[in-house]
Formats: C-alpha cells, sequence, structure tokens
C-alpha cells in the first residue's frame, strides 16, 4: 500500500529551554522551563500532513537510543507510515538544543547524527516508495547528495517534489530545476537568489529568479506578512493570519506538511497556500514543534472563525 506523500528527511528530539533572552558568548543562564519535542524537518512535515489526515510515509534513519523509539511512535500516532524509517548501530539519534525567549524567537543548534547516515544508496533502496507517491518532500537536514538522489529518483518516476530550502545554504541550479514547489522564507529565498527579500516587491523579483531556474511554483513566505505565490501563469498575495506567537518552532515545516495535504487533495493554489496558512499560524500559538500542530478540525475551525472576524 503506497502513501501519497513522501517525506525524506530528518528525525530529531527537540530539547527545549525557555529563557527570558537568548544567552551571549560565555554567558551562563538560568531558563524557566525544559521539555523535549519530537521534531527534525523531515519528522515534522510528516508529522504536520498525517495529523490533517494525508497519507504520508517517512524515509530517515534514526539511532538505537531512547529517543529512536518516541520519535518513532509519535509518526505513528499521526498515522505515518515509519516503515522506511531504518535504526542505524552505535550512532545516535538526531537532536536539536533550542533556546526560545520570551518572544517566541529561538535559537538552535543541532547534532545530526543518524541522519547524515540517510545515504543516496539508502535513499535507492526505498525507490518503490517514492515511485507510488503523489507528492515528494525534502528538505536540507541529510546530505545534499541524498536529496540530489531523492529528487532524480522522483523525476523519472514522474513523481513531483517539494523543496522546502532549509538549513538555508545556496544549492545548484540543477537540482532546484527538477523541483516543482519550493517553500522558502526570507533569509532562504535570498542566498538562493541573492535578492534580499523583506516586502512584497522584493519576494516578486526573487520568486523570478527560482522560476528562471525552472521551478514550477514559488511560495515565498513572509512571516506576518503572507505568502507571495508565483507560478507560469499567476502571483498573488494572500495575507498571514494574526496571532499571538508562543512558540515560531516549525511554523514553516507545518505550512509545508498542510500545503501538501491540499495539492495531493486536489486543492488550487490559493486554497492550497490559505490553508497551509491557518496551520502554520495555529502552530505558533502553542509550545513545542510536533506537539504544538493541529489537526484538520482544529485548522477547517480557525479558518471558520477567522472568516467571521
Amino acid at each position: 500500500m503506497s502513501s501519497e506523500i513522501v517525506v525524506i528527511g530528518s528525525l530529531n528530539m527537540d530539547m527545549v529551554v525557555q529563557v527570558t533572552r537568548r544567552p551571549e558568548r560565555g554567558e551562563t543562564l538560568m531558563g524557566s522551563g525544559f521539555f523535549t519535542s519530537p521534531g527534525g524537518k523531515g519528522a515534522n512535515q510528516a508529522y504536520a500532513a498525517g495529523k490533517l489526515g494525508a497519507s504520508v510515509a517517512m524515509i530517515g534513519r534514526v539511532g538505537n537510543d531512547v529517543f529512536a523509539d518516541q520519535l518513532i511512535q509519535n509518526l505513528r500516532q499521526a498515522g505515518v507510515d515509519t516503515s522506511c524509517i531504518g535504526r542505524v548501530e552505535g550512532e545516535s539519534t538526531g537532536v536539536a538544543l533550542i533556546n526560545v525567549d520570551q518572544e517566541g524567537d529561538n535559537s538552535i543548534v543541532v547534532a545530526p547524527g543518524a541522519n547524515y547516515r540517510v545515504t543516496p544508496d539508502y535513499v535507492r533502496q526505498h525507490e518503490a516508495a517514492i515511485a507510488g507517491a503523489k507528492l515528494v518532500m525534502v528538505q536540507l537536514e541529510i546530505p545534499q547528495e541524498s536529496i540530489v538522489e531523492a529528487v532524480a529518483i522522483a523525476g523519472e518516476h514522474g513523481v513531483p517534489v517539494m523543496l522546502d530550502p532549509a538549513p538555508a545554504r545556496p544549492l545548484p541550479d540543477d537540482l532546484l530545476a527538477k523541483v516543482r514547489y519550493i517553500v522558502p522564507n526570507e533569509s532562504e529565498i535570498a542566498v538562493l537568489t541573492g535578492v534580499e527579500v523583506s516586502d512584497e516587491p522584493s519576494a516578486r523579483r526573487a520568486s523570478a529568479v527560482l522560476r528562471e531556474k525552472g521551478i514550477g511554483t514559488v511560495f515565498s513566505k513572509l512571516g506576518g506578512k503572507g505568502v507571495v505565490v508565483t507560478d507560469a501563469d499567476q502571483s498573488f498575495t494572500l495575507p498571514g493570519y494574526k496571532v499571538e506567537a508562543v512558540d515560531t518552532t516549525a511554523a514553516g515545516d507545518a505550512f509545508a506538511g498542510a500545503l501538501a495535504t491540499a495539492l495531493v487533495a486536489g486543492k488550487d493554489l490559493r486554497e492550497a497556500t490559505a490553508f497551509a496558512n491557518a496551520v502554520g499560524a495555529l502552530t505558533v500559538t502553542r509550545a513545542g514543534a510536533q506537539s504544538s500542530m493541529p489537526d484538520l478540525a482544529e485548522a477547517e475551525a480557525f479558518m471558520k472563525a477567522a472568516e467571521h472576524h
């Protein structure tokens, strides 16, 4: 039984400390709270889509430790097929050390562990899952050559790819040319295009550069200013939802997972983007990564309430 969405990427255990402000060099700060939360950009996106009711499978690797069991179990609870997640003996599961300040902004240090053992060979072993999908999702927390392999396999089988180019780094044009959908924020699109993005007009200019590289549809995320969507036929902006941010961790992953869910379900670009905006906005109103993500009923209720306002 193949899944409609296949996510190839990272699984991390997030260790989150709440602080009044983020520490300076050499400084020790006392935090006000600590919790662990399943994360990793790949797992977050798979979880978001699964919780929203999509048919989704995850390809990735974990260590052989207590975090591995928790991460896999958490994905299963959201309905994600975890049969393509492998364990690596003698390697730690990926971890992320996260400081969240009073404004809800964060700084993150990631130790990738087993995520860097998602090799091109390992991806190729799961060709059947990729071939059977309607959409493949990739991010940049596994080795770049493995992302190239995943995109190539998807291309061989005519499966469209959604790329979340985070953490930000330059990418080769021949990789970008094979991407159908890309979901960068302001800093990521600037790294990819050399265009500094701060508002709608600059986002449109940067989006045009990515379109010239062969990408089908560009979703430029401008935080509170909304999302600029550009494809061959149109460019439009959908405003974001006004919410009180508690923790911005995984808001972009929630957006990507929701966007994939809506696109695979046959929604048009406007509907899909509005839905993804709502899911991203709801996610920042709660603490944690996967623990903060809404289900379909919550997302629909939120959109309905926003319409009445």
